[in-house]
């Protein structure tokens, strides 16, 4: 019930503001529109998620070149990929507002404001504003975000309520990428590490000085984690067999045990709606 409220208080919050439809964005620009948008670009598979979410994928005419999620948003025209939006693409495609990256499009933001256009970024850092970049898309499109933060939260609550409390916390490793592709984790700072703190678990990776750091296997075996997380790019679980049948990795309790498990990358990396999911994957992994 609790946390209920707090999810109407956010949306509440958000929806105060001077204008129509104004929202600080996630550089921290008051942004504005004046009439719900009928035509919409997105420039990060997050968003894109977030616009169908919230029921306007119908709206959506350009998006990014990962944005491939729900199925319906590969119809969707492909205006560049997320380090190189096309400029030309877009502002040919005359959309009422452009949802963009806070990081690696700024250059794209500033030349698309220069030809007159509206763009919000939004692209969150943490698993909180994962709920207010929702509530503010939302606003500047006009839409109820409600029901989605609710379900988003009666998901968490669920998956948090699988934790096994009677257990001590187990250290989880998790692999990025391994073998020929280097052995990369996920840091301090990252939306992976502060999954794994969520799941009741310790990240192996935490004390880092990189949030995406690489060690060799020799590293990886003086961390001795309990269990071992894989990024899974396909989503056929098929990582896991490659990742112990290596023999740099044959020594590592958790192969020895048996607990090394796929995780979908898509659930676990887009900060977006189905982040949720992605929680609710580890903490199924972590208690099986």
């Amino acid at each position: 019930m609790k946390r209920r409220i707090l999810v109407w208080l956010l949306v509440l919050l958000l929806a105060m503001g001077a204008a129509a439809a104004e929202v600080i964005d996630g550089l921290g620009r008051a942004v504005s529109l004046d009439r719900v948008p009928e035509r919409i670009v997105s420039l990060t598979p997050a968003n894109t998620e977030i616009l169908y979410a919230l029921g306007v994928g119908d709206k959506v005419v350009g998006a990014d070149t990962y944005s491939d999620y729900p199925a319906e948003a590969a119809a969707i025209p492909r205006m560049g990929d997320y380090s190189g939006p096309n400029v030309e693409l877009i502002a040919a495609a005359q959309p009422d507002v452009v949802f963009a990256s806070t990081k690696l499009q700024i250059d794209a933001v500033e030349k698309l404001e220069s030809l007159g256009l509206t763009v919000v970024c939004v692209e969150p850092d943490d698993y909180g504003e994962v709920l207010s970049g929702i509530a503010r898309i939302a606003r500047i499109v006009g839409a109820d975000p409600g029901p989605l933060l609710e379900e988003i939260t009666d998901k968490q609550v669920a998956a948090l309520s699988a934790i096994d409390r009677g257990v001590d916390a187990p250290t989880v490793y998790f692999a990025l990428s391994f073998g020929e592709f280097g052995d990369y984790s996920a840091g301090p700072g990252t939306f992976l590490d502060e999954l794994i703190r969520m799941a009741g678990a310790k990240n192996a990776a935490a004390d880092a000085q990189y949030a995406w750091p690489m060690y060799s296997p020799e590293g990886i075996v003086a961390l001795d984690p309990d269990v071992i997380l894989i990024s899974d790019y396909v989503g056929d679980g098929a990582v896991v067999e490659q990742f112990a049948a290596l023999p740099n990795y044959a020594g590592l309790r958790a192969v020895k045990e048996g607990r090394v498990y796929a995780v979908d990358e898509d659930l676990v990396s887009r900060p977006g709606p189905r982040i949720v999911e992605g929680l609710s994957e580890i903490v199924g992994a972590l208690y099986q």
